[in-house]
Formats: C-alpha cells, sequence, structure tokens
C-alpha cells in the first residue's frame, strides 16, 4: 500500500529521477522492487547517467529518498513509492516515453539507440515542452516499444501474455518489447519483432534456453531469460 503524503515536492536530483523511473519500471513489470531487483533496473540505465550500483550507494540513495518521503521501506526492505514519490515516477515516466517517441517520429533515430537519447532528453523537458510535444506528436498512448505513456488513455489490451507463457503456433501481435538492452533491441529491429507485428510462436524450450518465433518467412531465435519482458496479444 503507498504511503499518503501530501508535503512540499522536494528538488529531485537527476540520480533520484532515475530511481524513481526505475522502481516504477520494476513495479510495471509485475515484480517486487527488492535491492537485488532495482540494481538490476539501475544497470540498464545507460551509463552516461553515471548511476551508482553498489551496495552502499544503492542503501544511502533509498535512505535519502526514504528521508524525502518519496520511498517507504517495509520491514522485510521491499520497496514501495509514496503517493507522492509515484506521482513523481509517472511524471518521469511520461517526459522519458514522450521523448523516445519524439527521437523516433521526428528525427528518426534507430531505435536501438533511444533508450540512451531519451534518458538525456527526459531530465531536460519542461512542463511547457511537454505539452507542445505532447500536442505535436497527437497524444500518442505508447512509446515506440509499445510501453504506455501515462495519462494518455492508454487501456490494456485483453489477454495479453509474455512471450514464455504464449501458445504454441498460435498467431499473435507483438504488444511490447524491452527499450534498454541496446544490443536486444536491435537484433528484435533485424528480426523484424516489434510492435503491431504479427508473429507465431514456433518453439518454447526452457531447458535449451531458448524460444523460437516465426516472423513473416523467417525465424528468429531468442534467450528463454529474455522472453518474460516481450508481450503478445492475441491477433
Amino acid at each position: 500500500m503507498n504511503k499518503t503524503d501530501n508535503s512540499v515536492v522536494p528538488r529531485l536530483t537527476q540520480a533520484m529521477e532515475n530511481y524513481l523511473l526505475s522502481i516504477y519500471v520494476v513495479q510495471e513489470r509485475g515484480l517486487s522492487v527488492t535491492n537485488p531487483n532495482l540494481v538490476e533496473q539501475l544497470r540498464r540505465v545507460p551509463a552516461s547517467e553515471n548511476l551508482g550500483t553498489s551496495l552502499p550507494a544503492v542503501s544511502g540513495m533509498l535512505r535519502r529518498m526514504e528521508k524525502e518521503n518519496l520511498i517507504h521501506l517495509s520491514d522485510s526492505r521491499e520497496i514501495d513509492l509514496t503517493s507522492k514519490g509515484r506521482q513523481l515516477a509517472e511524471s518521469m515516466i511520461r517526459k522519458h516515453r514522450l521523448a523516445a517517441r519524439l527521437v523516433v517520429d521526428l528525427l528518426g533515430v534507430p531505435l536501438h539507440e533511444v533508450d540512451a537519447e531519451a534518458h538525456m532528453l527526459e531530465h531536460a523537458l519542461s512542463e511547457t515542452l511537454e505539452k507542445r510535444i505532447q500536442h505535436r506528436l497527437g497524444q500518442p498512448k505508447t512509446d515506440p516499444f509499445g510501453q504506455p505513456i501515462p495519462g494518455n488513455g492508454y487501456k490494456e489490451p485483453r489477454n495479453v501474455v509474455t512471450l514464455d507463457k504464449a501458445k504454441i503456433g498460435k498467431l499473435m501481435i507483438v504488444d511490447r518489447i524491452p527499450e534498454d538492452d541496446a544490443k536486444l533491441v536491435a537484433y528484435l529491429c533485424e528480426n523484424g519483432i516489434l510492435p503491431g507485428v504479427e508473429v507465431v510462436v514456433s518453439d518454447i524450450a526452457p531447458y535449451r534456453g531458448v524460444v523460437t518465433l516465426s516472423v513473416g518467412d523467417g525465424l528468429a531465435v531468442l534467450g528463454y531469460n529474455l522472453s518474460s519482458e516481450i508481450r503478445l496479444r492475441p491477433a
């Protein structure tokens, strides 16, 4: 349960913004925000953000954020956003995903470079510029990776499943792909595994550590450990 807080909003550092964004993403993926899960997500943030991910660095930042009433640490050390923290996290996610949409739709940045560019832009977007981008892009509901943009009327499609839970042989549509692994995104692009594309799961073999997809006239093989981050919906 989120802790309610109505105190003055603190001035966020860039590191705090990245922590809020990372906590939000871990929760969005349906995972508990423990220190190991948070550290794993923080390590996906581009190196240019200069985030420390050692245990002392993470623990120190979490204590600071708790003091600012941005997060709540349970007795089991699970991390949750307060109401204020969630509001600020949603603002960061919105800016990040709008920035991603901007650099793809208007500037033609290759998809595997988008996450790093969006991270640089998100910290600089004012509310005025954010509104102008929203208007210019036509109030997009998702970013280029299929991830929802908070506040833009996104509705979750019915019967969405992760790739590792998909039915073999059934025609599906890619709903969402991960954004924060440039090499993986480049591979997905090369094989046409993008939001809106029809695919058929040919084989799921956790014992071999692979999932095989039929995409168009070809086959693509993905690591089983990554398949839970790709979401599909019925065609």
